[in-house]
């Protein structure tokens, strides 16, 4: 069973409630995202935050 977890953090202009997401992936698919996320020296997080956000475009 999955729990979600409510967070909030202020960005500045305004207050955002998080809701986490466990996500089950192929270990080759985390090994690329790891190795993306050392290049890039971003997180994990951010990295797939932007992809969901450039998904707005595509809706």
């Amino acid at each position: 069973m999955t729990q979600s977890v409510n967070y909030s953090i202020h960005t500045g202009k305004r207050l955002m409630s998080l809701k986490q997401l466990n996500v089950k992936i192929p270990e080759q698919e985390l090994r690329i995202l790891e190795a993306f996320a050392e290049k890039t020296e971003r997180t994990k997080t951010d990295i797939i935050r932007e992809f969901i956000r450039s998904l707005q475009t595509k809706i």
